[in-house]
């Protein structure tokens, strides 16, 4: 693990392309903030999973050994696969107390790690949350931090890297994705704090990392009206963007606005309870009218700015990219819908579902594409055709959605008059909730 490895580095070329396939856009700020020639540990949040350590592997050049849950150590074959890969187990208490002493000889390999001026990360929440929401966070890497400068008499330079990691959504295909590197903390600050009282010290340092990582995600505080906010910034996220301007890049534009949208929000909560519930219920009543009909947000929205001038441009466009899509769906669909359907059914706990996704992405694609290779007797069209096929599922994927935004449209258009009328009353909620919710967070 001491050494930087040919091996690792041309798995994470085939990962990081797997990465931009599943992944509609990837912004990353801040990379020019990490340290260059000192140790590192990277502190990012977690929210997803597998997903989150591959956003950091993906969008750095560091082969940074990772600290992950005992647990998935169990196998030994596992084990020395992970350990290929760079990763080290941590015990907690739920791995059994005997083990927790197993964390003494992981630390000191970290350690050593560090005093080799490599990078390591390791999430300071300890868990993933699956929520716009951090968990509270442990002690681990303060305490890694410190010891390790400690031992080098604070000449170390350790820097500790704060990473906000922030999803579109979390388990849906062809999202988008921000991570953002932020200012480091050098632990050295914290030299004579650690010489007064140690455990005060590891507080303040752990305390920082959290004060670094909010300002780099979009975090919703309220413990008591969680899913109503994130539910308003679904709904009211891109209008709010539309009055406000933070940044030329449409995704961080996004991500500002919807920031400063549920700061607003959790102010109003605090500041004007009898305002905020009023909106709460309101926008109950409209979510709830969506689930009644059967309807999506999205459809709602498409309503709104649906004519037979622009459906007909539209499906002009529709016909003309149409094999494109089928050459696109023919060689992806089997490999895409079918591990997807079973993992839906099979997966209990959804913050999961795309890591298992995605690692069987990584090896059924290319089994099937190898396997359509093989009955293609000519070798030159065999070779274009596997390099073609992962580029042509993705813009397949994207023009189905686009397909599917003309299908609602024409559906609207051309549905029965109380279809009509249901979508005209929900979007005319929609507007006058929208408007309501602007009004009030400009208070």
């Amino acid at each position: 693990m001491k050494n930087w490895s040919i091996g690792y580095e041309i798995i994470r070329i085939y990962v990081r392309f797997g990465f931009w396939l599943t992944h509609k856009r990837i912004v990353v700020t801040g990379r020019h903030l990490i340290p260059k020639g000192k140790p590192v540990i990277f502190a990012p949040n977690h929210q997803n999973a597998l997903m989150d350590p591959l956003a950091l592997v993906c969008t750095n050049s560091h082969q940074s050994v990772w600290l992950a849950r005992a647990d998935i150590f169990k196998s030994k074959k596992v084990s020395a696969i992970l350990k290929y890969l760079k990763l080290l187990p941590v015990y907690r208490i739920r791995d059994g107390k005997d083990n927790l002493s197993n964390n003494e000889e992981i630390f000191e390999q970290v350690i050593q790690l560090l005093e080799n001026k490599q990078s390591v990360a390791l999430f300071p929440e300890a868990a993933h949350s699956g929520k716009r929401q951090m968990l509270p966070h442990k002690k681990a890497i303060p305490r890694i931090a410190l010891e390790a400068e400690a031992r080098n008499d604070f000449k170390l330079d350790l820097q500790i890297v704060p990473v906000g990691i922030t999803y579109s959504h979390y388990w849906k295909f062809n999202r988008s994705l921000i991570v953002q590197y932020g200012q480091p903390i050098q632990v050295k600050d914290y030299w004579i704090d650690y010489e007064v009282n140690s455990q005060k010290a590891m507080l303040d340092l752990r305390d920082e990392i959290h004060r670094k990582l909010v300002s780099l995600i979009l975090q919703i505080d309220s413990k008591t009206s969680y899913s109503e906010i994130e539910n308003i910034r679904q709904l009211v996220g891109k209008e709010y963007s539309q009055r406000r301007f933070f940044c030329k890049n449409s995704s961080l534009q996004l991500f500002y606005a919807e920031k400063e949208l549920i700061s607003k929000l959790e102010q109003l909560e605090e500041l004007q309870p009898e305002d905020f519930n009023n909106l709460i219920t309101e926008t109950e009543q409209y979510f709830s009218g969506l689930i009644k009909n059967s309807i999506s947000d999205k459809h709602i929205e498409n309503a709104g700015n649906a004519n037979w001038r622009k459906v007909f441009f539209s499906f002009t466009a529709a016909i003309l990219t149409l094999p494109i899509f089928i050459f696109g769906f023919i060689f992806n669909a089997v490999p895409f819908i079918i591990p997807r359907t079973i993992l839906r059914l099979k997966v209990k706990d959804i913050t999961f579902l795309s890591t298992f996704n995605f690692v069987i992405g990584l090896i059924a694609f290319p089994l099937f594409y190898l396997i359509v290779a093989v009955w293609i007797n000519s070798i030159q069209v065999a070779l274009i055709t596997l390099i073609a096929m992962p580029f042509v599922g993705k813009i397949a994927y994207q023009l189905f959605a686009f397909y599917g935004v003309i299908f609602l449209k024409i559906k609207y258009l051309a549905g029965s008059k109380s279809q009509r009328n249901t979508i005209r009353s929900l979007l005319k909620q929609r507007n006058e909730l929208i408007a309501q919710i602007l009004e009030k967070v400009n208070f």
